[in-house]
């Protein structure tokens, strides 16, 4: 019975859980800490832009098409070549057309001739009648015959005049100055007014327009930058940080939002870039909208979103904090904020990389940031 006792005593010894040490319990309490990345919030003064995706567009287009058919006997110029305005592109071939323009010609001088004849014949009648040697009746027939050759050959010139007109459609000219695209036709062709690509295509390159796009969400911006006096400035990059192509001004918006992508349309018009922009090209458009003048900024990588609304993590004595953020304006770079007495500051140190770990009162480690968390941070 003895040993029995004995032998249990040891059994509940083996089972019975050790009683933590006061060392053990605070091990148990503090978590390891978490490596952040930080960045300081700054006060400076907030350039605020708008970027989009534009396209490059001539400040005119036509597509040069023959107005009358014909047979296409020339053409004067060369793929890709600048001409000037009024300068001759093609020609038709214009002997059916000038053999009518003289045909119009002689009826008009035949009228002429009979016209004055009878201009004579009233003014001799009128001198008759003075003396009552004819009836007022012959000097009033000569009369309406004078008004009736009047009327001849008033519609006669009229028919000389479309022919005439459409004689000069046989020399196709430039409506404008610019760049002619590649030739449609060759010269031996019948063209005609209906041909949809017409003979060539002419854009005026200079200046060029860049067509963009500003969400409704922004459109209180596109307010700003429509009222500066000059209109507001635009740069234009190949691609988004690429160097920067052409700069210009905002010249129009649409007069309405596109109910289908809640977008509005707005134009600019560029300097003078050289062969850098193409027409149809994609380019990347930023809008300067204006400035604010000592705004705080974080990156906007440290801003974060809850239930609540916006919120940036603060680093204090190597503690997080959650602090609660109204954001007034922000890029893809950075975000300006509302400043608030007891909410973040200046020279304060906010997390951008590494927030999915964080929580209130976290320990954490501030690791080294990069060489453009560090630019972004300056002011």
């Amino acid at each position: 019975a003895g040993l029995a006792v004995v032998a249990a005593g040891a059994s509940v010894a083996l089972w019975w859980p050790a009683t933590p040490s006061l060392a053990q319990k605070e091990a148990g309490k503090s978590a390891p800490a978490v490596p952040v990345k930080v960045a300081i919030a700054t006060v400076r003064d907030q350039a605020l832009s708008l970027s989009a995706v534009g396209q490059v567009q001539a400040s005119q287009q036509a597509v040069v098409r023959a107005r009358i058919e014909g047979l296409l006997t020339e053409v004067s110029f060369t793929e890709g070549q600048v001409v000037r305005p009024g300068q001759v592109l093609a020609r038709l071939d214009d002997r059916s057309l000038r053999a009518q323009v003289d045909q119009a010609q002689a009826a008009v001088r035949r009228l002429q001739a009979e016209l004055a004849l009878a201009q004579l014949d009233l003014k001799r009648y009128q001198a008759l009648v003075a003396e009552s040697a004819i009836s007022t009746q012959q000097r009033d027939q000569q009369q309406a015959q004078v008004a009736q050759l009047q009327a001849q050959l008033q519609s006669q010139q009229a028919s000389l005049s479309q022919a005439q007109t459409q004689l000069s459609y046989t020399v196709i000219t430039a409506p404008f100055g610019g760049r002619v695209g590649l030739r449609q036709v060759d010269v031996g062709n019948v063209v005609r007014p209906s041909d949809a690509h017409g003979l060539v295509t002419l854009v005026q390159t200079q200046p060029l327009v860049v067509v963009f796009q500003a969400p409704q969400t922004r459109l209180a911006d596109v307010r700003r930058a429509m009222t500066q006096t000059q209109g507001a400035t635009v740069t234009v990059a190949e691609r988004e940080g690429g160097p920067i192509l052409a700069q210009g001004r905002l010249r129009a918006t649409d007069n309405v939002v596109d109910a289908g992508s809640g977008t509005l349309k707005l134009k600019a018009e560029l300097a003078p870039a050289g062969d850098r922009l193409w027409p149809g090209q994609f380019v990347t458009v930023h809008l300067n909208t204006g400035s604010l003048a000592g705004a705080l900024t974080v990156p906007t990588v440290a801003v974060q979103r809850g239930l609540k609304g916006s919120f940036v993590w603060r680093v204090t004595e190597g503690v997080a904090q959650m602090v609660p953020i109204q954001v007034r304006w922000q890029s893809d770079v950075v975000a300006a904020i509302d400043v608030n007495p007891q909410g973040l500051k200046a020279g304060d140190q906010v997390v951008i990389d590494g927030q999915s770990r964080l929580k209130p009162k976290a320990l954490v480690k501030v690791l080294p940031a990069g060489p453009a968390v560090a630019a972004a941070s300056k002011p």
